[in-house]
């Protein structure tokens, strides 16, 4: 017979100011005092935090089909992106799955590598003549720039810069929609979240109008016309940002830890363990939700229909069991032939991450092509902060330094 999971006794309601203002201590805690499972509150809010690598494996994998995406958090992304594969579950998002994934197997996406090449030498040529730099800016610009090439066809100019002005917007928007119970945040910032969204849409309709792409043409071949926009939005959109703040963390921490950096430019150190360990360290995806279509049992605790489970990738990839010195920087683990047990930044399952191959070709491409020819720096007292919304992005900009490797 299952029974209830600990927890400390509330609700999810009582805990969202304090989920939103620091939602990573707040779940990291939470599993601490509790445990594995922990459940907060009953009846139609009932939620439960997984925080073990075999949990997340149950939900996403091993018992997928009782565990859909009607939830708040993806009712939150379709204002953006409409019904798309961010979002939608059964035989529809199976559709369309098949019908993209050609494009993003790894032998579809090795094909790719001069376009990253060609756009990370571009930047590093720039960087060189700056002298220094916002590296989250310039990541979100360089990956929209990457992935409306690679699988568009077509060039962003200046509409990269827009799209990284127009993200904190959106992103800002969708989390408060994401994590609110009143509708408060379509009254206070709704106009400018509308604009923003009008502004990405005009873009993709751009795109999609152009019709320059292999990618473009088979959606077009198969799905209605707003279908194709709706997965054009989904593919910039998800494509590139969350990329681009796995690469601004990367760069932050070879700021921070020039012996990884150096050992990179040397060749001890394989370029793609730096951005693996940041991918560790900062899961761009840093939460995931799924809702119980039936009652389920999880480690011998009662899952009830309708609830909401959350598994944290930013949880299980610092658990003690899982990783030595879990919050130390060690990008040097990952050339080990260890267990990856407890790394899901890319998630699991039948809904894992599409884009995974082109973001682990992009984040190595593109940090062997700087740390080859730069040295990064930053200035001695910066404080950087984690901004965790739909995202696990910097809050605000990101100051490096960049001086020619001699």
């Amino acid at each position: 017979m299952s029974e209830r999971a600990p927890g400390p006794g509330l609700g999810i309601v009582p805990r969202l100011s304090e989920l939103r203002r620091d939602p990573l201590r707040v779940v990291t805690d939470l599993h601490r005092q509790f445990g594995d499972i922990v459940r907060l509150g009953d009846g139609a809010l009932t939620v439960h935090l997984l925080g073990h690598p075999e949990l997340a494996d149950h939900v996403l994998r091993g018992h997928h089909a009782n565990y859909d995406r009607q939830t708040r958090s993806a009712d939150a992304v379709r204002d953006v992106t409409g019904e798309s594969l961010l979002t939608n579950d059964g035989e529809e998002w199976r559709r369309h799955r098949l019908l993209l994934q050609p494009h993003f197997n790894a032998g579809a996406v090795a094909q790719l590598q001069p376009v990253v090449e060609g756009a990370a030498e571009a930047m590093v040529d720039r960087w060189l003549e700056q002298g220094s730099i916002d590296v989250g800016a310039e990541m979100t610009s360089l990956t929209a720039s990457i992935v409306a090439r690679a699988f568009f066809g077509t060039e962003l100019d200046d509409d990269a810069g827009e799209i990284a002005r127009l993200l904190p917007v959106i992103l800002e928007e969708t989390y408060a929609r994401a994590t609110s119970i009143l509708p408060l945040p379509r009254l206070i910032r709704g106009w400018r979240f509308r604009e923003a969204r009008e502004t990405l849409l005009g873009i993709v309709e751009r795109i999609v109008r152009e019709q320059r792409s292999p990618l473009l043409a088979a959606l077009s071949s198969r799905l209605t016309p707003e279908e194709v926009r709706n997965e054009t939005l989904a593919l910039l959109l998800a494509g590139h940002e969350t990329t681009a703040n796995a690469l601004t963390w990367t760069f932050l921490l070879l700021a921070q830890h020039r012996e990884a950096a150096n050992a990179v430019a040397e060749g001890p150190l394989a370029a793609s363990a730096v951005f693996e360990e940041a991918l560790r360290l900062y899961p761009p995806i840093w939460i995931v939700e799924r809702r119980a279509i039936e009652d389920d049992t999880i480690a011998g605790y009662d899952i009830p229909a309708g609830s909401i489970v959350y598994v944290s990738p930013y949880v299980l990839h610092r658990l003690p069991a899982f990783w030595r010195e879990p919050d130390t920087y060690d990008p040097w683990r990952f050339q080990e032939p260890a267990e990856r047990e407890a790394w899901l930044p890319f998630g699991a399952g039948p809904h894992h991450c599409l884009g995974g191959h082109f973001a682990m070709l992009e984040g190595r491409t593109i940090v062997d092509a700087v740390l080859r020819r730069c040295r990064v720096g930053i200035a001695a007292g910066t404080r950087v902060e984690t901004q965790a919304w739909i995202t696990l992005r910097p809050r605000g900009a990101v100051p490096l330094t960049v001086t020619a490797r001699a």
